[in-house]
């Protein structure tokens, strides 16, 4: 008899040789979206290997890629391209091209669920020692595929690094600038001094952001690199840096809300994009509605906070239900008319409030590790904007928020 020796996962040992570099999913799946979009949208000759076995938050994107024309070949355990399974959490995604070739290998065994450990190459000429691990265990001949498309053997050492170094800051800034600004803002007067302290060390990291998006527009525009995605990002971070950057302006200056006329439905496309990401591995649909142009007195960036906040309350509401409701989980964000006012609303069918009488007080939460500070401080800040916060209805149907604001 012919005796089988089982192979080791080289994958995750390839993941331990790049100091066990560790992201959070969230900043994954927007990796993995950033290397795939670009071929689906353009789609070209190229091929696609990829291992994702929880795909949540991905998959519309998986789907869009098995109806295109795209050749790819998927290596879960289920399927028939594999020698043996032996990667267990160990998941990755290679996009080959002619123009450019993407490998990210992650894995998921890490002590934190919110995080994992990765390794990334992007047009290295080592590359093909994840392509060499992979086709060791592959009943298709990746070989092919590294010898038709080699788009660049350059390691492009500096492009990498801004990348992954924009991702790791970016995602610490955004913790400590927009989850943080609601409880910035929640410190008495007489503290006015520990807040600057703080917003003036979040604005050293949102600065790092900025340097390194220069750094990579920069590199893109000298090495005429014109692709859609990495440009769009990079305008996208530079949109919420300069944001949260305004936001901490204010903050340090402890001023008034400035009240100017503003376009609603800008607010609520901005609101729309940051808050996506509340939505990634939820099964939760999303729907925003803006269909009136509407010019209101409001200060932009606190209430565009306002409203994220709102949709982030609404998404947690639904805590860790996994039960199927009737009609599918929902959030629903929407801006109307309503005499001489705007009226965005915010629902969601996650179930009754308990005690909503005490929803807007200090300190008051059903969230387990909550401050009992968001809602009590988003009503605050819509009635410095001369407008007014409700809690609009709940009970086992839908719970509904309100935000009242006035017309110009």
């Amino acid at each position: 008899m012919k005796k089988i020796v089982r192979q080791q996962n080289y994958l995750r040992e390839l993941i331990n040789s790049q100091e066990n570099k560790i992201i959070t999913k969230q900043t994954l799946r927007c990796s993995i979206r950033a290397v795939l979009e670009p071929l689906l949208d353009n789609p070209e000759a190229g091929v696609v290997l990829y291992r994702i076995i929880n795909n949540s938050g991905l998959m519309g994107l998986l789907k869009r890629l098995e109806f295109s024309e795209i050749e790819s070949y998927d290596f879960s355990d289920e399927s028939e391209n594999l020698r043996e399974k032996v990667w267990a959490d160990t998941e990755f995604i290679c996009v080959m091209t002619h123009r450019f070739v993407s490998i990210i290998i992650w894995d998921n065994k890490t002590e934190n669920k919110t995080y994992v450990r990765y390794y990334s190459i992007y047009n290295s000429k080592l590359q093909d020692e994840a392509l060499d691990i992979i086709n060791r265990n592959s009943i298709v001949d990746i070989k092919q595929f590294q010898e038709k498309f080699r788009p660049d053997r350059r390691d492009n050492i500096l492009l990498n690094s801004s990348i992954r170094r924009l991702v790791e800051n970016l995602d610490e800034a955004a913790k400590d600038a927009v989850l943080g600004f609601a409880e910035f803002q929640s410190k008495p007067a007489e503290y006015t001094g520990d807040v600057r302290e703080i917003s003036h060390e979040v604005k050293n990291q949102l600065s790092i952001c900025d340097l390194y998006s220069e750094v990579i527009k920069k590199y893109c525009a000298k090495n005429e690199i014109e692709d859609e995605t990495i440009l769009k990002g990079i305008e996208s971070i530079s949109r919420a840096v300069k944001i949260a950057g305004n936001s901490l302006i204010s903050l340090k200056s402890a001023q008034n809300k400035e009240l100017k006329p503003c376009d609603l439905k800008e607010i609520i496309n901005t609101v729309e994009d940051l808050t996506k990401v509340y939505f990634e591995c939820k099964n939760i649909e999303y729907t925003v509605e803006s269909k009136a142009n509407l010019k209101i007195m409001a200060d932009e960036n606190a209430l565009t906070a306002v409203i994220i906040n709102l949709v982030k309350n609404a998404v947690e509401a639904f805590g860790t239900i996994e039960d199927e409701l009737e009609n599918g989980k929902y959030v629903k964000l929407k801006a109307e008319k309503r005499g001489e006012f705007a009226v965005v609303r915010v629902l969601n069918n996650a179930g009754k409030i308990n005690e909503p009488e005490k929803v807007f007080e200090k300190g008051f939460t059903t969230k387990n590790g909550g401050s009992g500070l968001g809602l009590s401080i988003c009503k605050r800040s819509i009635e410095e904007q001369l407008g007014q916060l409700k809690l609009e209805h709940s009970d086992e149907k839908y719970t509904e928020f309100t935000v009242k604001i006035g017309l110009v």
